[in-house]
């Protein structure tokens, strides 16, 4: 069966959003079925991808109130290989709404307990929060990712969700594994990323992806395209260390066979 991958960092502006739309695409270049599922409530995964609201058909929130199956709110991209699961943005009633839904843990665990037999890899985009649908999701998951921007406030938040993912792996969900850390937006010759790679190093040696991806002014750019940046400018910097991303992700992970019924 496919893998289920969380990305999380309790932390905005640190590229979760990015990365996921981009490393899914990655992955489906790599013929791997894949498919996004977005549940942080600012609704970016949709609008970076193109889907206004008159073309989102439904939503993660429709299925947590079970006014819609799964499969009825799986829209397709323009690669086949991709599917996509939105939230649309929610108003402060309809996030709060959530919250409650998602207080049934395993809310999300039972829906995709049948879909993870027709995907390779399911990406999920978490909010910046640990608590409620993110604690859902890493019941549901079987590895977490972890982007960080090379900031001090950023590292902070990696000691914070190390110390969730163990409570989660103690009481809900003993297979989560860390699948890495990724540092994003990375500015290689400056002394603050210096120290934040050096720390990160120090403290979780083993769980640092290889792959770094680069700040790149393009990647801000394609969001007023409405496509992922591997897709509008593929030669930039970016758009190859998120391919490498995929590439590392795949031989780190040892059942690239999946059978896809």
């Amino acid at each position: 069966m496919g893998k289920i991958i969380a990305i999380v960092l309790p932390k905005g502006g640190v590229g979760k959003t990015t990365t996921a739309i981009n490393l899914a695409y990655a992955l489906a270049q790599n013929k791997k079925r894949t498919l996004l599922i977005d549940v942080d409530p600012s609704g970016q995964c949709a609008t970076a991808l193109g889907f206004t609201d008159d073309k989102i058909k439904g939503d993660i929130l429709d299925v947590f109130s079970f006014s819609k199956s799964f499969k009825n709110v799986i829209h397709k991209t323009d690669d086949p290989n991709l599917d996509f699961v939105p939230i649309r943005r929610l108003s402060y009633n309809n996030e709060k709404r959530l919250a409650n839904l998602a207080s049934r843990e395993l809310i999300l665990k039972d829906v995709l307990d049948s879909e993870v037999y027709s995907y390779n890899y399911i990406l999920i985009d978490c909010p910046p929060s640990l608590i409620g649908t993110t604690t859902n999701v890493l019941i549901a998951a079987d590895s977490v990712l972890i982007p960080i921007k090379a900031a001090k406030f950023s590292l902070n938040e990696v000691d914070r969700i190390m110390e969730h993912i163990n409570y989660i792996k103690d009481h809900r969900n003993a297979n989560l594994r860390i699948e890495g850390i990724l540092l994003t937006m990375h500015e290689r010759n400056t002394k603050v990323a210096f120290k934040v790679k050096k720390e990160l190093l120090l403290k979780y040696p083993n769980l640092m992806m290889k792959i770094s991806i680069p700040k790149n002014i393009e990647v801000a750019e394609s969001t007023f395209l409405s496509k992922p940046i591997i897709l509008t400018n593929p030669d930039a910097k970016s758009s190859k260390a998120y391919i490498k991303l995929a590439d590392e992700l795949l031989a780190n992970n040892s059942f690239n066979g999946v059978k896809v019924v």
